[in-house]
């Protein structure tokens, strides 16, 4: 018998999170530790992400995708590698996994920082208090390293070392994703420093000198082709219409502040002495993808209002083809929430379809659908410079200062931020509304962070690149081509873009994309039973609190 050994380091690109479901006096979510409180990503999450991801870019072939399966098992090439799944009575002819995963222990584990959130209300721009969401997690912070490893074996084939090294190869291009919150910025991680090692066990003597040595790696021979010879070899299969994972657009720019930034850390503030102080992690300033990506769902959801209120004269209409929920919101309030329609429509055990959901809970996700877009931590890339200041406020009545209203703050003044955002199997209209929204931004009209009543978080985009990846040639974007592009990463055919050569390319991808999202909003229709019971924009509140004719 022969085995593969893979061994490598799993670096954390972003911050990580991977909870025990566990609830401690420190944290409402704590990590994951073993018995010996060693900080670790189970096997099992990795074994998971790693099928997932091997079923997402073969031709969807696995029983296990059907709604109603005729077999009781899988013997597609996913579930040939990593087992069947059996469904029903239990089947002799199912096989059990090829791989086998262990866990992977944190190199380091006496790093570790409290994160906290909060949903915020999308009409006062404050703590969606009557939603209770506020909560708080342990992170494992960016640069960390966790060992990895995982072992092939039994009768291996070549169609499964060409799928496990394809995978692996996403993985060592910075497409890995684990553990929880990966859409708010977490657990982006990068598979590195990768030795193949090749156990041979076919003969007495061979067996022996492996059982002799205590780390089985020292009885195996290196394999240094191993990776070369069989990743890419399934790119030939996934020319089909079948498969799940077809694109990837990845943009990445700087977020340069043009004034004072503060997203108020509490630790930090006692630590500093100040009242208010920038959010940190072990001596790097953050900017947390959670407080962008509710930045950028905020705006978006405006302009997908707007428009769709210029498309409509009444309030009726206007409940129908409402675009964008409050994913904060309860039945009772003005606006309702995707989720809180769907609670009332459907059972635990139900699949929501994409077509049941709003626009906005399509790109930027809900409890009942995962997001394909991921929002990474942004992280200081000039050197930090500090304004001190101080607040205090005024009487309303007498206009002096207010008893116990002053309080000083720590400003970060003019940071520059590294952002990555990466959207899985990108549409038209998620592009030219996510294109809509960085215009917007650069023209200063998304504030972020604290003290935006102060002028406090205006940004402008700087350096920015446009990275989309394809299977194949037929899952290009209208627009766009990669033909002329022989850039491969992993299993996708890449090419780079900024934001003025979409512009200004023959097709005009940019106004293509944005024409799309104009054509989505207008076809857009709540089904019947899912429509908003009212909302503001109509239901007389406005004309309430300012009335055209005032009585005297």
């Amino acid at each position: 018998m022969i085995r593969k050994i893979i061994t490598g380091k799993l670096k954390a690109l972003t911050g990580i999170h991977v909870g025990s479901r566990e609830l401690t006096e420190t944290t409402d979510s704590p990590i994951f530790r073993n018995t010996d409180h060693e900080i670790l990503i189970p096997g099992t999450a990795i074994s998971g992400a790693l099928r997932t991801l091997a079923t997402k870019i073969l031709p969807s072939e696995c029983l296990t995708l059907d709604e109603s399966p005729q077999a009781d098992f899988c013997d597609c090439p996913v579930c040939d590698l990593f087992g069947s799944i059996i469904r029903g009575r239990d089947s002799e002819n199912a096989t059990a996994s090829k791989i086998w995963t262990y866990d992977a222990i944190l190199s380091d584990g006496s790093k570790r920082s409290i994160r906290d959130g909060t949903g915020i209300d999308r009409e006062t721009k404050t703590s969606a208090r009557a939603a209770q969401a506020k909560y708080d997690l342990e992170v494992v912070p960016k640069d960390s390293e966790f060992t990895f490893r995982l072992e092939l074996q039994g009768d291996v084939t070549e169609e499964n070392e060409d799928i496990l090294a394809d995978i692996l190869s996403e993985w060592m291009h910075g497409r890995c994703y684990l553990g929880g919150s990966l859409a708010r910025g977490l657990g982006n991680m990068q598979l590195g420093e990768v030795e193949v090692y090749t156990l041979d066990l076919s003969t007495p003597e061979k067996l022996m000198r492996f059982l002799k040595e205590e780390e089985p790696v020292s009885a195996g021979s290196k394999d240094r082709g191993w990776l070369q010879d069989h990743a890419g070899k399934t790119r030939i299969k996934n020319d089909s219409n079948d498969v799940y994972y077809r694109s990837f657009a990845q943009v990445e720019f700087t977020l340069q502040f043009t004034g004072g930034f503060v997203i108020n850390e509490i630790l930090n503030a006692v630590r500093t002495g100040y009242d208010f102080s920038p959010y940190m992690e072990f001596g790097e300033f953050v900017l947390p993808g959670s407080s962008l990506r509710g930045v950028l769902r905020s705006h978006a959801e405006k302009i997908a209002r707007t428009l769709a209120t210029l498309n409509c004269a009444e309030s009726g209409e206007f409940l129908v083809i409402c675009p964008a929920c409050d994913p904060h919101a309860a039945n009772s309030t003005p606006l309702a929430s995707c989720n809180s329609l769907l609670r009332n429509q459907i059972s635990p055990d139900m699949e929501v379809k994409e077509e049941q959901l709003c626009l906005a809970c399509r790109l930027f996700g809900s409890s009942y659908r995962g997001s394909r877009l991921y929002v990474s931590d942004g992280y200081l890339v000039n050197s930090p410079r500090f304004k001190i200041m101080d607040f205090l406020a005024i009487d309303r009545f007498t206009g002096g200062g207010k008893e116990g209203a002053k309080f000083d703050a720590q400003i970060l003044w003019k940071p520059d931020f590294k952002v990555r955002i990466f959207l899985e199997n990108p549409k038209e209209w998620e592009l030219g509304w996510l294109m809509l929204v960085f215009k917007d931004m650069n023209d200063g009209l998304l504030p972020i962070g604290s003290g935006q009543n102060k002028w406090f978080g205006n940004v402008k985009i700087e350096n920015e690149c446009i990275k989309f990846g394809v299977i194949s040639d037929r899952f290009v974007l209208d627009g766009l081509t990669t033909e002329a592009s022989n850039s491969f990463e992993g299993v996708f055919k890449t090419a780079r873009w900024n934001f003025k050569e979409l512009i200004n390319e023959p097709e005009k991808p940019l106004e293509l994309w944005i024409n799309k999202f104009h054509d989505a909003l207008k076809d857009f229709e709540r089904e019947d039973d899912l429509r908003i019971p009212s909302d503001t924009y109509f239901n007389g509140v406005i004309e309430s609190l300012y009335p055209k004719e005032v009585g005297l």
